[in-house]
Parts: structure tokens; sequence; C-alpha cells
């Protein structure tokens, strides 16, 4: 067991702390980095050239069908969405006319995605 004698004659001096090269470069060199990270993301926020267009969106052309006995999102889009692949066109217009499933009633008028040109 070790034994620790205090003498009570003894000034107490102040607790010197040594740092070496690689503690400086520590001590600046963090904060440091944190700010250059941080201004470099607040000059990036700033100078964006992200602008909005002046132009209004023109969105997708569509075709107002209105539903008669026997039709189908199917048979629909297969008719009137010319050159779109027949599943894309049956989700998109499920999406475009907020249909829950693909239960259509006769005389709803459903909006259909078709090309231009």
């Amino acid at each position: 067991m070790a034994t620790l004698a205090l003498d009570s004659n003894q000034t107490q001096s102040p607790l010197k702390i040594r740092i070496n090269r690689r503690g400086w470069a520590v001590l600046v060199g963090i904060p440091v980095f944190a700010l250059t990270v941080a201004a470099a993301f607040f000059f990036s926020m700033f100078a964006s050239d992200a602008k909005a267009s002046s132009e209004l969106p023109t969105g997708v052309e569509t075709v107002d069908v209105t539903v008669i006995p026997g039709d189908t999102v199917w048979s629909l889009a297969k008719e009137y969405a010319q050159g779109y692949d027949v599943t894309s066109a049956v989700s998109h217009i499920s999406e475009l006319n907020s249909l829950q499933g693909s239960e259509i009633h006769v005389g709803d008028s459903l909006s259909i995605p078709v090309l231009a040109g």
C-alpha cells in the first residue's frame, strides 16, 4: 500500500498546463474547422442560383370524359391515353381524379391524361 504524506509547509503553486503542438492544433483547429463549415453552409444557402420561374407551369394535358355504361378505368385508359403504358395511365387517371380504387359510376366526369402533339 502506498502512503502519501502532505507537507503543510509547502506553498501551493498554481497548476500549469503545458500544451504541445498537437494540442494547439486541436485546440485551434476544431473551432476553425467548425466555423469554416458553418460559413460555407450559409454562403451556399444565400448565394444559390436557384430562382423561381416566372412562367406558369404547363401541367398535363387532359381530356374530360363522361363515363357511360360498360366503361372501366382500364378501358378509358386504353382508349384515350394513347402512347402511355396502360398501367401507368390507369394510375395517373386514379391520381388526377382522386379515385379510391377502380370504381367509377355512370355519369362521372373523369380527366384522362393525353400526350401533347
